[in-house]
């Protein structure tokens, strides 16, 4: 199930472990999706990128304002 991502939502993610929003996407596709992933080592983890992604530090994006939030993530349950 995608949900639309909302402050709320990455707080609870935060909450549960997760600090990733890994997407397949690229920076420049218009709709984003993204799967919640809890990493060990965010910069060993980012190093393995070979082109620009839009996979999100959950941290960064904390502060946005919802009605600037865009992208879908699956649901965890």
């Amino acid at each position: 199930m995608n949900v639309p991502l909302t402050t709320e939502i990455l707080k609870d993610l935060k909450h549960k472990g997760y600090n990733i929003l890994k997407s397949d996407n690229s920076v420049d596709d218009v709709i984003q999706h993204f799967v919640p992933t809890k990493v060990n080592d965010l910069w060993v983890f980012m190093s393995k990128f070979k082109e620009e992604s839009a996979t999100v530090v959950i941290e960064q994006i904390l502060d946005v304002p919802d009605e600037v939030l865009e992208g879908k993530f699956l649901r965890v349950f």
